[in-house]
């Protein structure tokens, strides 16, 4: 075991502790940190080692640009320009093998120095940043992870990034973003395979949990398939889970166990994110949840698109079962003129139903995504084979009147529903 003092670590916050640090993993296996704050830049993991943190030892990020990777590090990086993000990460591990970090210690982004001002427009976001770095942890193309414990904090962008990595286990985590940092991601999962997570409490400013296929950048371009996820909690403004984003697939992957609250989606799945882009999704199941949110599921081939688009992969065989669902927006599945969404079954699930006040703003987004805003439980639109079992919708006190249907249904092959109450009309 390497003790990071005895490699000339300062642990006081102070002093830049990057070349010692580094010094210690490169001299391989263990590196550990007792209590203290090691403040650093670049961190580069290597095979057969990683990083253990004593409770109250705290790896905090450097404020200064000159302390990290440059953009074009490695072939696979990637900028961002439309989320005002570079290409610098706090931790690296770049095709490496059997790497860890763990323990009761604290890993910090340091996203205060980057940006803490709220923009004018919206105050309840903070302003892009002149420059800050993307994914706080970036594992590329690496086998045989495992990330044990710790606390990942105040990252400026995303904080963990999975990108092409094989045989990963996740436990344990505790992550936390303030909900105004633009684009602060919780866990990514981007084109991996045999990957385990488990016990986790995400508490963040976007997506808590995400599968995507962005295969583009990798040299070995694999699927996202067997994943899964369980006893974990999430917490967040925007997506707690959302699937999709690349042009890969997605597949035979599974979560359960799960609570979401107070946030705005609970369950969002996307075939097509951006134009000229695609993912395929198939073979998901998503067991026994419980669901504070606005949105409970958003099921759908398009982003900010009209249904008529003929664009997004096909999303197929998904199932939801032992739900328990609280919200004041509907959920829909809407695919696009060709149908590309069908088997998707609801078994078991309960909503409780309040609000309704949107139904009747007059906003833009009412045009660029209509079925957000449809006055039913459920709607279903330009997909087949939906099939509802015992499931039931249970209307508040105080739920607004402009709620009119319990499920709707439009342009779409077979919907089934058995033992079911939606408690208000059905519109097909």
């Amino acid at each position: 075991m390497n003790n990071v003092r005895d490699f000339g670590a300062y642990g006081d916050g102070i002093h830049k502790d990057t070349a010692a640090v580094q010094q210690a993993i490169d001299a391989g296996g263990t590196v550990y940190f007792p209590p203290g704050t090691y403040l650093c830049g670049t961190l580069y993991l290597k095979s057969n080692g990683g990083l253990e943190l004593a409770a109250g030892a705290t790896l905090l990020a450097s404020p200064d640009q000159s302390d990290y990777n440059s953009d074009d590090f490695c072939p696979q990086n990637e900028t961002c320009p439309a989320e005002y993000v570079s290409g610098a990460h706090f931790i690296v591990a770049l095709e490496q093998q059997n790497i860890f970090i763990r323990g009761n210690g604290v890993i910090d982004g340091n996203r205060k120095s980057f940006t803490d001002t709220p923009r004018k427009d919206n105050p309840n976001l903070f302003a892009y940043a002149p420059w800050r770095p993307s994914q706080m942890v970036f594992f590329c193309e690496c086998s045989n992870i495992s990330l044990q414990g710790c606390s990942y904090l105040n990252a400026p962008y995303w904080t963990i990034l999975l990108h092409g990595c094989e045989n990963a286990d996740v436990s344990s985590l505790y992550i936390y973003n303030d909900r105004r940092t633009l684009n602060g991601d919780g866990l990514d999962i981007d084109c991996c395979r045999n990957v385990c997570v488990s016990k986790c409490r995400i508490d963040t400013g976007d997506d808590c949990i995400t599968l995507r296929a962005n295969n583009t950048p990798l040299k070995n371009k694999i699927p996202c398939e067997y994943i899964t996820v369980s006893d974990c909690i999430l917490r967040t403004r925007c997506n707690a889970i959302r699937i999709g984003v690349g042009n890969g697939i997605i597949r035979n992957s599974t979560f359960s166990n799960i609570i979401t609250y107070e946030t705005m989606c609970s369950i969002c799945i996307v075939s097509s994110y951006s134009k000229g882009n695609s993912v395929e999704i198939n073979n998901l199941s998503f067991n026994n949840l419980q669901l504070q949110s606005g949105r409970a599921f958003a099921i759908k081939t398009w982003h900010l698109r009209p249904l008529d688009d003929d664009s997004g992969k096909i999303i197929r065989n998904i199932s939801f079962n032992q739900v328990n669902a609280s919200c004041d927006h509907c959920s829909f599945i809407a695919g696009n003129s060709l149908k590309r969404i069908e088997d998707i079954t609801f078994d078991n699930v309960s909503f409780e139903f309040h609000g309704g006040s949107h139904l009747t703003e007059d906003s833009d987004w009412r045009q660029m995504a209509p079925v957000e805003f449809t006055p039913a439980a459920f709607h279903v639109e330009n997909a087949d084979n939906v099939k509802f079992f015992h499931v039931f919708a249970r209307w508040m006190p105080g739920h607004s009147t402009d709620w009119q249907y319990g499920l709707s249904v439009r342009n779409s092959g077979k919907v089934q529903y058995d033992e079911c109450d939606f408690g208000k009309p059905l519109n097909q």
